[in-house]
């Protein structure tokens, strides 16, 4: 599979390299994210950890209307494809094709290095899915964005093996108003459809899980398995609020996964709202053509952070019960330059019924990423 994508890549530049030396433009680029997390958790061997959480190397290359993007993952001991889009760009709209995010969650579509914290809110690991293969439109003007898409239920690194026989339809719409003076009211909201799965022996099953609030340690927070799955349902609502000096960020995630077998549906819910307050610098990115916000826009800013989370994966009335937690964040970010950041982040966390066994107590987590970005 890998060696195919290679083959593909070359050849797509190889043709339109033939076409036009002049026309042609390409940007290689990088990014490394090195994290450490300390704990009192009072668990001797998880006290402390750090490690590579990401390295990718990757390019863009873009001919007339047409752009070819494509990041490869190397973290891990493991090659992966991330992105790889071939993107069409017209006047006020976009159609992208190929692995990538689906448009639902403002949080997960925003740039790992250009998130306010590590990584996204439980909630939204809890809702957001990975990448999917598919086609999305992309529409876009001053006041509006709007996307759909559809997709299957898999990413580009699992056909072929492991994969899920279902289809997703994903639509997003966002209303915004922005002056000349950098303020900017978002307002929105994104919904989904999976169909049920086919080819499967016996019914499907399924889970659903969040890591909290680090990826680190050994076991996730949340996790529900789903028995008799049919199809799923979710949505969110979104709210963005930009001032020179200040972002206010917030989503509300729902969520319904219909069962077969006259079972009852499990419903799952939560959501976040977080903020940034410039200590030094003023102005922060707001990618219009895709409705997601950034980093400050000064090259050296200093940025405090806030996040309060709530998360439920239990469900009495379906006879599931994933887990239910809450967590409070607050940190700092320092960004030396355009291409060197340091974020320092504290969370504590209310551990709340059915979460994993191996989470038997309120905790407290301090977290430090030294992330390189080109």
């Amino acid at each position: 599979m890998k060696k195919w994508l290679a083959c593909i890549l070359v050849a797509l530049l190889g043709a339109i390299s033939a076409q036009s030396q002049e026309e042609l433009k390409v940007r290689f680029r990088s990014r490394a994210l090195l994290d450490a997390a300390l704990s009192g958790y009072g668990k001797e061997h998880t006290q402390g950890y750090y490690r590579l959480e990401d390295f990718r190397v990757g390019f863009k290359a873009a001919y007339k209307r047409l752009e070819l993007k494509a990041d490869i993952g190397l973290g891990g001991g493991k090659v992966a494809v991330k992105d790889l889009l071939l993107n069409c760009h017209f006047r006020n709209s976009v159609l992208s094709f190929g692995n990538a995010y689906e448009p639902y969650s403002m949080d997960m579509l925003i740039s790992t290095a250009d998130m306010r914290f590590h990584q996204s809110a439980a909630s939204v690991l809890a809702f957001a899915d990975s990448r999917k293969l598919g086609v999305t439109c992309h529409f876009y003007d001053k006041h509006w964005y709007l996307a759909t898409g559809v997709y299957t239920h898999n990413d580009i690194n699992k056909l072929g093996s492991g994969q899920r026989n279902a289809f997703v339809s994903t639509s997003r719409a966002v209303w915004r108003r922005q002056d000349a003076g950098n303020h900017l009211i978002h307002l929105g909201g994104a919904f989904s459809f999976r169909t049920k799965e086919v080819n499967t022996e016996g019914n499907p099953s399924g889970s659903i899980s969040s890591a909290g609030v680090t990826s680190m340690f050994p076991e996730p927070m949340m996790e529900a398995e789903i028995t008799d799955m049919g199809t799923e349902i979710k949505g969110l609502v979104e709210a963005l609020y930009m001032a020179p000096r200040f972002m206010l960020q917030a989503e509300y995630h729902f969520d319904r996964r219909n069962r077969l077998s006259g079972r009852r549906a499990y419903r799952p819910h939560g959501g976040y709202i977080q903020g940034g307050f410039l200590l030094k610098g003023s102005g922060f990115a707001y990618d219009a053509m895709y409705g997601i916000p950034g980093r400050p826009l000064t090259p050296q800013a200093v940025e405090l952070v806030a996040r309060f989370n709530y998360t439920n994966l239990n469900d009495g009335q379906a006879g599931i019960m994933g887990g239910e937690e809450k967590d409070l964040s607050l940190g700092v970010n320092f960004y030396l330059n355009q291409y060197l950041g340091v974020k320092l982040n504290g969370s504590y966390v209310w551990v709340g019924k059915h979460c994993n066994t191996f989470y038997q107590g309120d905790f407290f987590l301090a977290q430090l990423r030294l992330q390189y970005v080109f």
